[in-house]
């Protein structure tokens, strides 16, 4: 695939799986054996992976991811985001706040034949932890 496909399946996979919290998305967007790398845990496959929407869709009311900037080079495509959404459930320890969040971070995509085959994901989860209260710096 081209630079430029391999980042609109980077971009599919933030608008139809997290912010429109599509399962169904999945099956089409990810290897099978898909494999993602978060905060020192491996998550592996599309089912691991919707468990973690909707635990974000429990944690915050209507989350976004929006990109904010792309790179791509062959099989690689690297994607800086920014996550927005109002602290609706428990998280940490910290009671719903109604709080507007706003969390940056960076995924690292590898497309292996049309579909993402692995991600490693870096976000500012000290920051969120701080915009709602949890800690304080």
């Amino acid at each position: 695939m081209s630079t430029e496909m391999n980042k609109m399946l980077a971009r599919r996979y933030f608008e139809d799986i997290w912010n429109a919290n599509n399962p169904d998305a999945a099956a089409e967007l990810l290897a099978s054996e898909a494999m993602g790398h978060v905060a020192g845990i491996d998550v592996r496959g599309a089912d691991a992976l919707c468990a973690r929407v909707g635990t974000l869709h429990a944690i915050y009311d209507a989350p976004r991811f929006r990109i904010d900037r792309q790179i791509a080079e062959g099989e690689y495509v690297l994607a800086q985001w920014t996550l927005v959404g109002t602290h609706a459930g428990e998280y940490m320890g910290a009671s719903p706040t109604g709080k507007r969040v706003s969390v940056t971070g960076m995924n690292l995509f590898r497309i292996d034949d049309g579909r993402i085959a692995e991600i490693w994901v870096n976000s500012d989860d000290l920051g969120e932890l701080r915009q709602l209260g949890v800690i304080s710096m």
